[in-house]
């Protein structure tokens, strides 16, 4: 038992960091006694807590989108996946692995675009213009597909790159609460497949490379995003909503284990040369 709770921990570390990730899991197993079943329900509660601003995202995405496609970029738009209006988006597997960037917390260094990449976009119709829709922040994947000549809009969940529209600071979240938000969905909605770092050609169509993250990962997630699709839209407005969130943020920070973090994950020590160099046409 002992040893997916290890596993686990792994493959969050890879996504928030040592010590944001041991802390969570530390937590989360004091809270459910480190019982299985109970930390699984724990997760579909929390989709069902995350839904109505989840629904609310996926209507901004609806009456931002300019383009006749919209695609989620997946692994970490995947809470979009429970709203109606989803339905007929594409999915797109793609990352900074794939897409040949370096990653800080994983460790993974960039080279270049897999070979297949652009047959794939190309094979999924998004060769052409499209919405991109991913959770955010700086927009270093947007930024290499458009120097390799893919064109499209970016609408972020959160964003830090004053260039790219994010769904939470139109609402009005403040970039810290943001930054604490969009971590969040990374321990809120675990991830079911590690990040795919290649494509490949199955029968004549080009493939994510997808393997199943670790035994607690896929069920987690699957719970999570089980309470997500389960909870109808709410009436009341995403602020509102956004704000539950934050105030569970506050309680997280002050110790309780709510399921939110209380702190944002490292920032990227990148990110001041990024944004500076950030071509002047590339906007929204």
């Amino acid at each position: 038992m002992e040893e997916k709770w290890n596993e686990y921990l792994k493959t969050l570390t890879a996504e928030l960091g040592k010590d944001t990730a041991a802390l969570f899991i530390q937590s989360l197993k004091a809270d459910s006694q480190a019982v299985i079943g109970t930390a699984e329900k724990f997760f579909y509660a929390l989709g069902r807590t995350w839904s109505p601003l989840m629904h609310h995202w996926a209507e901004w995405i609806q009456s931002m989108s300019r383009q006749k496609t919209t695609a989620l970029i997946l692994r970490d738009a995947k809470p979009l996946e429970g709203s109606s209006r989803a339905a007929k988006w594409k999915r797109l597997y793609l990352n900074r692995q794939n897409c040949g960037i370096a990653d800080e917390i994983s460790g993974h260094a960039g080279l270049e675009c897999h070979p297949l990449l652009k047959r794939y976009l190309a094979q999924e119709g998004c060769a052409d213009a499209f919405t991109f829709v991913d959770s955010g922040c700086y927009g270093s994947i947007v930024l290499e597909l458009h120097r390799i000549g893919f064109h499209f809009d970016p609408l972020f969940f959160f964003s830090k790159n004053p260039r790219i529209p994010g769904f939470l600071n139109e609402i009005g979240v403040s970039e810290k609460d943001g930054e604490v938000l969009n971590d969040s969905l990374e321990c809120a909605f675990p991830n079911i497949h590690l990040r795919p770092d290649r494509f490949v050609e199955v029968r004549g169509r080009v493939e994510p490379s997808l393997e199943h993250a670790d035994t607690l990962s896929v069920l987690f997630g699957n719970a999570a995003l089980a309470g997500v699709k389960e909870n109808p839209p709410s009436a009341t407005d995403p602020l509102t909503e956004a704000r539950k969130l934050i105030e569970l943020s506050r309680r997280a920070h002050a110790g309780e284990f709510t399921g939110i973090l209380g702190n944002s994950s490292p920032e990227w020590s990148g990110k001041t040369e990024f944004l500076e160099n950030w071509p002047g046409d590339l906007s929204w």
